[in-house]
């Protein structure tokens, strides 16, 4: 019973302290004069409190900037594109300062997203890459942890079974880093040497393609010494996936999405994409198609052909979440070349990425 009132009587964000330590002890090594920068929203204050007192803990400056839902998207509907598409000047001379970054996900209600016109995303996402950029010339750590995006609105909006996801979540999030490192290494060498690679499935894929020679980038939730070295300056949490960047003028032939795909608000079902010498060239859709219409017509040279691929490695995870891409052997596609395995081709546009489903994978010499 002392216990458990002695955790009652912890501040808020204690509570967190656990996976604030993993996030920096771990995934992100910080230490002395090393300076982290948390991006929250309103819901992840407590867990932002968390991570600057851990990093502080080991000699760290820190630095929490916070949103708010509202701000958002009255930001979103109101402003002008020109506005939108302007990198944030603050943000510059933060990412100019900073060693290390957290993203903690939001806005939670999804559902407000419907009312915004894909100019505004499209404009929005420009606006955040120009002030990105100096944080991926310097190869800033990066940890994507978007546990904000986890809440009862957003599963609503995508008809997501909220209990189930958050469990799920939870559990992969437990997994033990280093399991998923090792089963990293077993698909890393798999795949090293491979010439083309063909992914097949009950639902209809029948894809192949010739993987790049650059180095795969192992997603196990921590960013080592060695992965910065080969420039891999980026992880998620929860952990668990293999990216391997792709011949762009390789891909042939179908995939068809088991998994639903989230676009802006909305649910897209059904999903097929056709390609031909790497290029997109027919998609469509069970239900949302008018989405993908608008999102891949604005595809511009490189971010109309297929770029990379993942593998999925947390044997913990199920197809529940708003991301399956580390469910294993659950394979993610993307458009464009991708933005830390090739960093200098990647624009100002985000492209097209989504996980299809479990699927054979086969590789050949």
């Amino acid at each position: 019973m002392s216990n458990a009132r002695g955790l009652a009587r912890l501040p808020g964000f204690e509570r967190w302290g656990p996976l604030a330590r993993k996030v920096v002890r771990q995934s992100l090594g910080l230490r002395w004069n090393d300076v982290l920068e948390i991006y929250s929203y309103v819901p992840t204050i407590p867990l932002a409190e968390s991570l600057a007192m851990e990093a502080r803990r080991v000699g760290s400056d820190t630095h929490i900037t916070l949103m708010t839902d509202d701000l958002w998207f009255t930001s979103m509907r109101e402003l002008p594109l020109r506005w939108l598409r302007s990198p944030s000047q603050a943000e510059i001379a933060i990412n100019r300062a900073i060693t290390a970054y957290v993203y903690l996900g939001g806005p939670g209600d999804a559902r407000r997203m419907r009312n915004i016109s894909p100019e505004k995303f499209n404009a929005n996402s420009v606006g955040n890459v120009r002030q990105d950029k100096p944080r991926v010339k310097r190869r800033v750590r990066d940890i994507d942890l978007p546990i904000g995006r986890l809440c009862p609105e957003r599963a609503e909006a995508y008809g997501l079974d909220y209990k189930s996801w958050r469990k799920n979540y939870n559990t992969a999030l437990s997994v033990d880093l280093r399991e998923i490192r090792k089963a990293g290494e077993e698909w890393r060498s798999k795949l090293k040497g491979s010439g083309q690679i063909r992914i097949t499935s009950k639902a209809g894929t029948n894809l192949t393609f010739e993987v790049q020679a650059r180095e795969p980038m192992v997603e196990d939730g921590v960013i080592s010494r060695s992965d910065l070295k080969r420039g891999f300056t980026s992880a998620s949490l929860p952990a668990g996936k293999i990216v391997c960047a792709v011949q762009q003028t390789s891909a042939e032939g179908e995939a068809h999405f088991t998994d639903s795909v989230f676009i802006m608000g909305r649910t897209v079902k059904g999903l097929r994409l056709s390609f031909r010498k790497g290029r997109l060239v027919d998609w469509g859709a069970d239900e949302h198609a008018e989405l993908l219409t608008s999102m891949l017509g604005q595809s511009k040279r490189s971010g109309d052909r297929m770029g990379w691929f993942s593998i999925g490695l947390n044997s913990a995870a199920e197809p529940c979440m708003l991301d399956n891409s580390i469910v294993k052997n659950d394979v993610a596609i993307g458009l464009g070349p991708h933005p830390i395995l090739e960093p200098s081709k990647t624009g100002s546009r985000d492209y097209f990425e989504g996980t299809i489903g479990k699927v054979k994978v086969d590789s050949s010499t």
